[in-house]
């Protein structure tokens, strides 16, 4: 049960990436927040099934969300940075 959590909330998150880098209407830094932001909302479901079971307590899932978060946004803001100096 737990892993079709984590599952349905990647499948979910990079539906939500996709629509997001294929909307035109977005610049793309708000696409990237948008994708940053998703992930949030993807994964707290995501590992609510691990709490939910008791695998993990709240505080370590909302730690993992936490940082997750923060790396996939300075991912995102470092390959920002390297594709304008590309340019």
């Amino acid at each position: 049960m737990e892993v079709q959590g984590i599952l349905i909330g990647l499948i979910g998150w990079a539906a939500t990436a996709v629509l997001a880098l294929g909307t035109p209407r977005l610049s793309a830094i708000e696409q990237r927040a948008v994708i940053v932001c998703s992930w949030l909302v993807w994964m707290i479901p995501g590992f609510g099934a691990f709490v939910r079971s008791g695998a993990i307590t709240i505080d370590a899932a909302a730690l993992y969300i936490g940082v997750s978060t923060v790396l996939l946004a300075a991912l995102l803001l470092i390959g920002a940075r390297g594709r304008k100096r590309v340019r």
